[in-house]
């Protein structure tokens, strides 16, 4: 991180930080995600390599429509030029060449066409949502009764389906509704729409969509260098969200907090639910300590399983609500005062920012230029501080000096993290979250708006809204991408 000259109290501008492909050469990393997997391959090739040599597709669309989902995937086999962000986004060289691994359909038994009569079914049907809902389940369990066949399952959805997508007066989310019990069965899925058929940029397409069958696959396309960053390798990071169901008479049934858990480099991505509905307000859904203390107990158990027993040195816990005093509590009861806790509050504030030329000649005020860049950071006092994770990022471009902001348009926001526990340098809090931006592999932008621990506990807890039995058990997070 570099500290730049200022008369604002702890301004930084942290250093694009890095990825690696390599477990043990050090070497392999780049900061573009997809630069790195195109002179590298990914993290875990050397171990599929020996375990695997190419990746199942298995098929679920309608009959008339599946020779169309075929010729999709077809098309990550070859290269492709990039047609847009071309500051960033390099040629895709073909999906063997990436991952190191060919990409193939499974066998016949795994290629399953939904009922010819599905349309018709549709229009007939008093509740289409529900019916086009089940139609997929249905073609899901029979994918589950040939599991050992594939690695991965793609559907697609065409357009015609759209108006059967959701339902915002009964909380229905198709989406949602598939990805709940297809995590029930431990199949990973990639839902393949219109968009992806018609998208003007095929490059864009092929990296999207390679890299998130990869990862759905089981396999590591990058994890962070920690070696080149701040960050503690003992270190866990937590995420935690809420899920509220609702009922027929628009009553919350529950409240169910979902706990996110990684390791300092990105991997160990599992995460645990815990219903805590009895006796807690919905429209104010903290939780009690001895709640906490038990998401926090589950928490450490799964970092505990991947280290051979051992504890992190450091816990870092991330949520979007501020942390009250009983559920700090509630985590130190369940960690230990011995380790390092720190819990850090991420909201968005309605700040702004942009790079300002300095005034030419003659003149006293400067000119706005362009987006500020990604990785600056202002303390505000000695609790919070703002982190612009979007923003001008030119050491992420194919030259490593051009502009590239992510977007192309708008004034960036900042991420207001307001730590409610710990204590240390508000810097490395901010790298921390930097880093973390950079950890979502169901895509193909250089970060995400949100860091890992809270995006991926969002998602899960959206997810599981609609999973009828939740069984206390961990799940991977690729089941929920």
């Amino acid at each position: 991180m570099t500290a730049v000259t200022s008369e604002l109290h702890g301004h930084w501008l942290l250093a694009e930080p890095y990825l690696s492909y390599d477990p043990t050469d050090t070497n392999q990393v780049a900061v573009n995600p997809l630069v790195g997997l195109r002179d590298h391959g990914p993290f875990s090739s050397r171990l599929s390599a020996s375990s695997a040599d190419k990746l199942r597709i298995a098929l679920l669309a309608p009959a008339d429509d599946l020779t169309k989902l075929k010729r999709q995937l077809n098309e990550l086999v070859h290269p492709h030029d990039p047609k847009e962000r071309h500051p960033y986004l390099p040629k895709w060289p073909g999906f063997e060449a990436v991952f190191r691994i060919k990409l193939a359909p499974a066998d016949d038994s795994a290629q399953i066409p939904l009922s010819t009569t599905l349309d018709d079914d549709l229009r007939l049907a008093a509740n289409p949502r529900q019916h086009l809902a089940q139609a997929l389940i249905d073609g899901l369990r029979k994918l589950d009764l040939v599991r050992d066949r594939f690695d991965v399952v793609v559907f697609y959805l065409p357009h015609r389906f759209q108006p059967f997508f959701e339902d915002k007066d009964t909380d229905f989310d198709l989406h949602d509704t598939v990805k709940a019990v297809a995590a029930q069965l431990g199949l990973t899925t990639q839902i393949v729409t219109d968009d992806a058929l018609t998208y003007r940029c095929r490059a864009s397409v092929a990296w999207r969509l390679g890299t998130a069958l990869y990862a759905k696959a089981g396999w590591i396309p990058w994890k962070l260098d920690t070696q080149r960053l701040p960050l503690d390798v003992n270190s866990a990071y937590i995420g935690l969200s809420y899920a509220l169901r609702t009922t027929a008479d628009g009553s919350t049934a529950f409240v169910t907090c979902c706990s996110q858990v990684f390791d300092a480099d990105g991997g160990g991505m599992e995460f645990v639910a815990y219903d805590v509905g009895q006796g807690t307000d919905p429209r104010n859904p903290y939780l009690s300590r001895d709640d906490m203390r038990l998401v926090m107990a589950r928490s450490l158990a799964l970092y505990q399983d991947r280290h051979a027993g051992r504890s992190p040195r450091e816990l870092v816990v991330h949520k979007q609500t501020p942390f009250q005093p009983q559920e700090v509590a509630g985590c130190c009861d369940a960690w230990g005062a011995t380790t390092n806790l720190s819990c850090i509050n991420i909201t968005r504030p309605p700040w702004r920012g942009v790079a300002l030329d300095a005034p030419k000649a003659g003149e006293t005020k400067g000119v706005p230029s362009y987006a500020l860049p990604r990785g600056t950071a202002f303390q505000l006092d000695d609790r919070s501080v703002l982190l612009w994770v979007g923003g001008n990022a030119p050491r992420a471009t194919l030259t490593g000096k051009d502009n590239y902001f992510q977007g192309g348009k708008g004034i960036p926001r900042p991420l207001l993290l307001t730590r409610d526990a710990g204590a240390g340098p508000l810097d490395y809090v901010a790298a921390q979250v930097l880093a973390l931006s950079k950890m979502d592999w169901n895509n193909d932008s250089l970060y995400d708006g949100l860091p890992c621990t809270v995006r991926y506990a969002k998602v899960l807890a959206k997810t599981i809204k609609h999973m009828p039995d939740l069984a206390p058990q961990p799940y991977d997070y690729r089941l929920f991408m």
